[in-house]
């Protein structure tokens, strides 16, 4: 086939088999269908390729694969020129006077502006038109899964659609359901925990200066804002100046898979973790917002009757000495543990050979353990009354354990 020197075009020529066919064709007296006008009853007068092919898709078949809006240009600097008669473009991604325009009208459909659209050139609004022209949005085809974010520690893999076949136009319904499914992956433990994950995302920005006062480069130690940033916040690549008191957004995003602290308590067995700069819920299947809940026994979707409920007290132990009164077994799960005479008596917890509560003869202070990122975390709460007494001593432990933990009691004199 010959190129007929359009946008795009190519060195071709005709192939002995194509052109004898299309001579064929000719000479078949069948060639007075190409004489006919465009049809334009039933649903073609609708179609609007703007809703199919936005300003970033028009500048890429203009400019190039990296063209994209330039939105400062179009919208403010060629005022004087209707938005919808001029297709203005970046070419390259990384610089923004890296501007061309094209001098031909966008497709109709095109958004040009907040609830307008492109039509014929001008830019219009939904009640400058009948009813007859809206357009209701519809899903394109969902994208293949994204390959997993993470080598261990629970990844996500994911795959998108858009509302774009068509978009919604002229005072249309958007598409309705989720644009994203995403899962949990690689979810073998990692060596590390997941807080030094976010750790060492945050530390990889030590090198990269930040700029306090105008012209004047700061360089800071950066530690994960576990405590300080919930949620969104803290998947925006939020991290703390080591030493300091102030936080700040060291990126776009944290890596998918990041754990994340909820803005809201998260059902048993569910995992909060970072996806495009959201904090999402995971539910124990990890299915993104599944709702799926282990139950008492740990079983995700289970019934409760897999396991048994056992409860006890405990009054002895030695004066100045640390005495294991409970060891937890792998795959304990529920476990609340209350001391209410802290005056006397307090805990410690061991996992392993290490103490990570108490353990040096003092009471402890409030400890979450590995990190309130974690999985299966615990979380030591110590309770005063308003004379900041101790009051009560608290251990949680959701589980299920991945590894067996010892609780101890230690008295505080001879006579209690």
């Amino acid at each position: 086939m010959a190129s007929d020197g359009g946008y795009n075009s190519v060195d071709l020529t005709w192939s002995p088999c194509s052109r004898q066919q299309l001579l064929t064709f000719f000479s078949a007296a069948k060639a007075e269908c190409i004489k006919d006008l465009p049809a334009m009853g039933g649903t073609l007068q609708d179609w609007k390729p703007g809703l199919y092919y936005g300003v970033d898709d028009q500048c890429r078949i203009a400019f190039g694969s990296t063209a994209r809006l330039d939105a400062t240009r179009w919208h403010f600097k060629f005022k004087k020129t209707p938005a919808c008669r001029v297709l203005s473009c970046h070419i390259n991604p990384n610089d923004d006077s890296s501007c061309k325009r094209l001098l031909v009208p966008l497709l109709d459909g095109t958004e040009c502006a907040p609830n307008q659209w492109c039509l014929k050139g001008q830019c219009v609004s939904p009640d400058e038109l009948s009813s007859s022209v809206v357009v209701h949005g519809s899903w394109s085809s969902w994208s293949e899964f994204s390959p997993c974010s993470r080598t261990c520690g629970g990844g996500v893999t994911h795959r998108m659609r858009q509302c774009n076949n068509p978009r919604p136009g002229f005072g249309g319904n958007d598409c309705e359901g989720p644009d994203v499914e995403a899962e949990l992956c690689h979810q073998q433990p990692c060596v590390n925990t997941q807080l030094d994950y976010m750790a060492e995302q945050c530390s990889q920005t030590d090198h990269q200066p930040l700029y306090l006062q105008p012209h004047k480069a700061s360089f800071y130690t950066w530690i994960p804002a576990v405590g300080f940033a919930k949620g969104d916040e803290q998947c925006r690549y939020t991290c703390q100046s080591d030493g300091e008191n102030f936080i700040v957004s060291r990126g776009s995003q944290f890596v998918d898979g990041t754990r994340c602290e909820s803005d809201s308590l998260p059902l048993f067995g569910s995992t909060a973790a970072c996806l495009k700069g959201k904090c999402q819920l995971f539910g124990c299947d990890g299915v993104l917002h599944s709702g799926k809940v282990r139950d008492t026994c740990g079983m995700c979707g289970g019934d409760g009757s897999s396991c048994s409920l056992t409860s006890d007290t405990y009054t002895g132990g030695q004066a100045r000495e640390y005495t294991t009164f409970l060891s937890l077994p792998v795959n304990a799960t529920q476990v609340h543990i209350v001391n209410r005479a802290p005056l006397f008596t307090h805990m410690a917890v061991m996992v392993g050979d290490r103490y990570i509560v108490s353990g040096t003869g003092s009471m402890a202070l409030n400890v979450t353990y590995p990190s309130a990122l974690d999985d299966n975390h615990m979380e030591y709460r110590l309770h005063l009354t308003p004379d900041l007494l101790p009051e009560k001593e608290e251990l949680l432990l959701p589980g299920p354990l991945q590894e067996e933990i010892n609780i101890q009691v230690r008295r505080d004199s001879e006579n209690d």
